[in-house]
């Protein structure tokens, strides 16, 4: 994944085609509904934002996080993310939970370890969530901050009679392209390097 290795603050975009009715750790069961789910996280360990979102795009056959029991079951396709060097996952949680067009569907998903809070760190929207006016909301609420945009690509895999479509970061054997959008630039394609 050609992510930087900084730390940082992040929104995973996932989108779910069909309901389904996931346990989701000791949080209990919920029924998640197709839509675009957008994940609140940061990554301020070892190998930063890469690492971190490697791991939420690995196999989820042991979930550690939150996400990693939704991702069983939805597509991540893009990241929204920022290198500020203060952890800021709380503060753009507040923004999503007051935009418009969001939703809070599992009380604090991905926040359980600030057990004084209902707060949530996943939020749904039946459209697809748009860059630009995340973007400006930051830059707004954020006092010129950037926020930079990775397009996860996806590829279809066929066995015998059936397909099956995951992220290319799933395929150690293969080497996608992929596209990586700031708002210094509009688009530009890179070769991930290994």
């Amino acid at each position: 994944m050609d992510l930087p290795e900084d730390k940082g603050t992040y929104v995973l975009i996932a989108s779910v085609a069909q309901m389904k009715r996931v346990e989701i750790g000791s949080l209990g069961e919920f029924d998640i509904v197709p839509g675009f789910y957008a994940y609140v996280g940061s990554a301020f360990g070892a190998g930063g934002l890469r690492a971190r979102l490697d791991h939420h795009l690995e196999s989820t056959a042991a979930p550690h996080w939150h996400i990693d029991y939704l991702l069983a079951m939805a597509e991540p396709v893009e990241v929204w993310f920022s290198t500020a060097n203060q952890k800021l996952e709380h503060r753009w949680a507040d923004l999503l939970d007051d935009a418009p067009n969001f939703r809070v569907p599992i009380p604090r998903f991905g926040s359980s370890d600030y057990h004084r809070s209902r707060s949530s760190h996943l939020f749904f929207s039946k459209r697809k969530p748009s860059f630009r006016s995340f973007e400006q909301r930051i830059a707004l609420h954020f006092g010129g901050m950037r926020a930079e945009r990775y397009v996860l690509e996806t590829t279809v895999i066929a066995t015998d009679a059936t397909a099956k479509t995951i992220p290319a970061q799933r395929l150690k054997s293969q080497d996608p392209s992929s596209i990586y959008e700031s708002s210094a630039a509009n688009c530009r394609s890179r070769m991930p390097q290994n």
